[in-house]
């Protein structure tokens, strides 16, 4: 059955707030608006992709080569409305499921008469979000694998004493996180072991906000990384590929590495070895069967690292983070395998520029440093950007090979 897809990143913060009305902040109101357009790139081909402003949409399309042009249809509301009686039935495949997604499909579906079936929010989606699950995953995990060196799991604390005493107990410097939230958001490095003003207002913050906060020791990082997986709802889940991205400094995304899965692979494997990296995907494939594989349906993203251990040897942190949504890495899985020629090397990046038109300058400085190349209707080479770039810009998504 065909899906419609819809763009809505940072839902983890909708589904803290559990109802049907939700406004985002200010930037994710901002990424929605300037990405809306992004699911044409991963959707299958006879899918739709909803949008709620379609204006920028055909010149964008129309600035493509031909042989690149994504099969998966753009729609609005109105577009929806005038076919619905041509429509075959669809699902609705929001990028995250929250009760305020699932609202927007339902208010689709009434207004536009269209046959859409819309998954029911549960509950267990609320607990499965969070960061608390993921922290226990990283315990089934450790007890499968009880030989791997494996970083305990976070501390979730209500109350500032907490926070304190693990700061004296443990080593710095700390991670500190919100449990709904994602991509490097929410998130606070704490250098010392006994936290400044600063850092006991954002603690307070997100107290207010969230009731909890988690802290961990920070690891000697070396390698982000992801492993991608399929959950069909029915107790199967599948490994769909490795993803290795790149953060800022401080732990926010900014891109992923576009090359073969076997050429990826080694870029882990180097420090870890083929066989932990093994073990830890067989590990980690089958907590999530037992935890999300019979409860939801959807794309799951599980976010890794290699680090450096004390006495200089490597690790695998198998579970820093559950993402129970599509993510940026399985973006960058879907458009190697659709988009980029073999052997081609390059990067998918996520970008945002503060000021209003400073990113359509940097658009049109890189489509003309670096121009597109095909080779049989793949990307050889080039600069290709994934969505419409106005003066209104602030966040780009694009491919640039080299």
């Amino acid at each position: 059955m065909s899906r419609i897809h819809y763009f809505n990143p940072g839902h983890e913060t909708a589904v803290l707030l559990g109802t049907q009305n939700y406004t985002a902040p200010t930037n994710v109101r901002k990424m929605q608006k300037d990405l809306a357009l992004l699911p044409v790139w991963y959707a299958e081909e006879d899918d739709f992709v909803y949008l709620e402003d379609s204006k920028a949409t055909p010149p964008f399309f129309s600035h493509l080569p031909k042989d690149l042009h994504p099969a998966p249809i753009p729609v609005t509301k109105a577009m929806l409305a005038k076919n619905a009686p041509y429509l075959s039935p669809m699902d609705a495949a929001p990028w995250g499921l929250s009760p305020h997604s699932l609202h927007l499909f339902e208010q689709l579906r009434d207004k536009a008469k269209v046959r859409l079936s819309v998954p029911t929010w549960k509950e267990d989606y609320f607990r499965l979000t969070g960061r608390q699950t993921a922290a226990e995953c990283l315990e089934k995990i450790q007890a499968l694998l009880p030989d791997l060196p494996i970083p305990v799991a976070p501390r979730f604390c209500t109350k500032i004493r907490e926070v304190e005493r693990y700061m004296i107990l443990c080593n710095a410097p700390f991670v500190l996180k919100t449990p709904y939230s994602s991509s490097g958001r929410g998130l606070l490095w704490v250098e010392k072991r006994k936290p400044d003003t600063k850092t006991k207002n954002w603690i307070e913050g997100a107290f207010n906000k969230q009731g909890m906060i988690s802290i961990e020791s920070g690891l000697d990082k070396v390698q982000d990384f992801a492993m991608e997986f399929y959950s069909d709802g029915q107790g199967t889940v599948r490994y769909e590929g490795l993803s290795v991205f790149n953060t800022e400094e401080r732990g926010s995304y900014t891109g992923n590495i576009l090359e073969e899965q076997s050429t990826m692979l080694s870029r882990i494997t180097r420090f870890t070895g083929e066989e932990t990296y093994s073990r830890i995907q067989e590990a980690v494939c089958a907590v999530l069967q037992e935890v999300y594989g019979s409860t939801y349906a959807g794309c799951i993203g599980v976010d890794m690292l290699v680090y450096r251990q004390k006495d200089g040897s490597f690790a695998i942190h198998p579970c820093i983070e559950i993402n129970m949504r599509y993510t940026m890495g399985m973006v960058a899985l879907r458009l190697f395998q659709q988009y980029v020629a073999p052997g081609a090397v390059g990067d998918y990046r996520v970008s945002y520029e503060k000021e209003a038109g400073e990113a359509l300058e940097k658009h049109r400085l890189m489509s003309e440093t670096y121009p597109l190349r095909l080779a049989n209707g793949r990307i050889q080479e080039g600069y290709l950007s994934l969505c419409p770039v106005t003066k209104e810009t602030h966040y780009r998504a694009y491919l640039l090979l080299m």
